[in-house]
């Protein structure tokens, strides 16, 4: 048996597992935010990290296993849990690796990996919670570390992690109010346990924990049919995440900075990649700190809005060059991938994007040429979800193709609805100083909406003459001003025209 053969099965089995009770572990997300997508969280991420070990040879070492697995869930970490998970696991993974390998830790081993694997995940958390996923890891640390002691061998230590990770899981319903208040353990908790009752399989056989007392993830009656329609009032509206490239340790720094935006916040890095996560009220601050710690892509999305339900319908992927339009879009429902350089867009990144936005289908719409071609390339490498990638190159038609998804009603086709209001929008740019004549070449009688997108440093006046020229020549049409914050043009314009 090549070294790395146990490693890899426990990998693929904890995601299968994942996999499988997705919808279980989403139906009981309530913390930090119950937005139903815990589950989703981790086999999206557990899945990135086992996509990279796919890439490797059969041969490959067990360290090398273990390396791509970290940086592919690192770099493919959905939510705080997500982002949790995946330190947790390189925490675990590399202390394993300096023990021989999965294949050959001892008892001693297997207690010190799981102590340090506890500990990665707490670092990776810039305010901790208990009641949550690292009460569980540490519990688990401890029950294998007693059990090392007593002189329990390999399998019986982690039997051991299990049964009093169990017991935490069971008391996170007492400890988290959020969880208590819905009848429920915590999500995220119950998603590492299947990655340490998956581990004990795999090197103890499918019986090892046949002795032990399952726990139920509903702990009464309250049901999970209403946890994922209940938003509580704690933390940020939207969710920004970003991959930073530093040789220098950034964690403290990027934590201390994101904690000021926001709460919810983790900070891993492995390999020279920092991967953040902040839920927040001020995306525009959070994004603009991703692009100081020159992150290429930063992805948004508004945790009030059921991206669980669309998960099984069409979901919107809008990408844009401002980070000022990340709110707005987001607020209309789009999962927002900012890319403040667009050919520096990685397909990964987009492939990222539209998996967040839904399982079965996604409309594209990008604010750029080089964006757009992007998005032309994965669609046709991409079979699922299946793509609909609009016909745009502009940021005003990203927001009048996105203001349309969310008028759609029942029966109208969102992709066609979205691709009509590109077309109705015909667009333009300024430097600021003649902005009122550059409208106004664009503007006629059956203008219905003008946008004006400023760039950073671009005051909010230079709208006022605009919205006269625009009266005069349509009374009815509005003027919408947007922070684009991007760095050049110095206005962006679109302009909306009834149809004919």
């Amino acid at each position: 048996m090549h070294e790395s053969t146990d490693v890899r099965r426990w990998l693929d089995s904890g995601a299968r597992a994942v996999k499988h009770a997705r919808e279980r572990l989403d139906a009981i997300n309530v913390f930090p935010v119950a937005d139903s997508d815990t589950g989703t969280n981790l086999y999206l991420t557990l899945h990135e990290g086992n996509r990279a070990v796919a890439k490797l040879g059969a041969d490959a070492s067990h360290r090398e296993v273990v390396a791509a697995f970290a940086r592919g869930s690192l770099v493919g970490a959905r939510g705080n849990s997500g982002v949790i998970i995946s330190q947790y696991l390189t925490g675990f993974l590399s202390a394993i690796d300096a023990h021989g390998g999965l294949g050959r830790v001892d008892a001693h081993g297997i207690a010190q990996s799981l102590e340090r694997a506890a500990d990665a995940a707490y670092r990776a958390v810039g305010t901790p919670v208990e009641g949550t996923i690292l009460t569980v890891a540490r519990a688990a640390a401890a029950g294998a570390q007693r059990a090392m002691e007593r002189g329990a061998g390999r399998d019986a230590t982690l039997v051991a992690a299990v049964e009093e990770g169990r017991a935490a899981l069971v008391l996170t319903y007492e400890q988290l109010p959020l969880a208590k208040e819905a009848g429920v353990v915590d999500a995220g908790a119950a998603g590492l346990m299947l990655q340490l009752e998956m581990l004990a399989e795999t090197l103890g056989g499918p019986t090892v924990l046949d002795s032990l007392d399952r726990v139920e993830w509903e702990v009464t009656d309250v049901g999970a049919t209403r946890i994922s329609h209940v938003h509580h009032d704690r933390g940020g509206t939207y969710e920004v995440m970003f991959v930073a490239t530093s040789r220098e340790d950034i964690h403290a720094s990027l934590t201390t900075d994101l904690e000021a935006l926001g709460d919810s916040v983790s900070v891993t890095g492995s390999h020279d990649l920092w991967q953040a996560h902040v839920h927040t009220d001020s995306p525009h601050l959070a994004v603009a700190r991703g692009i100081e710690a020159h992150a290429r892509q930063i992805v948004v999305r508004n945790v009030r809005v059921g991206h669980d339900a669309d998960r099984a319908s069409t979901g919107i992927v809008a990408l844009t060059q401002c980070p000022g339009l990340a709110e707005p879009l987001a607020d209309a429902g789009a999962i927002v991938l900012v890319v403040p350089d667009p050919t520096a867009l990685k397909r990964r990144a987009l492939r990222r994007a539209v998996k967040d936005a839904s399982g079965v289908a996604a409309v594209v719409v990008a604010g750029h040429p080089a964006l757009r071609a992007a998005a032309d390339e994965l669609a046709r490498k991409r079979r699922k979800p299946a793509l609909t990638v609009l016909e745009s190159q502009h940021e005003a038609q990203v927001i009048s193709a996105v203001a349309a998804a969310a008028l759609v009603t029942p029966g109208q086709d969102l992709a066609d609805e979205m691709a009509g209001a590109v077309a109705a929008t015909t667009v333009g740019q300024s430097t600021g100083d003649a902005l009122d004549d550059d409208v106004d070449r664009l503007v006629d009688s059956a203008t219905e909406v003008v946008s004006l997108i400023l760039a950073a440093g671009v005051p909010d006046s230079v709208a006022d003459a605009v919205r006269l020229s625009v009266r005069a020549a349509s009374p009815d049409a509005d003027v919408n001003v947007y922070r684009g914050e991007h760095a050049y043009p110095g206005v962006l314009i679109g302009v909306e025209h009834a149809p004919t």
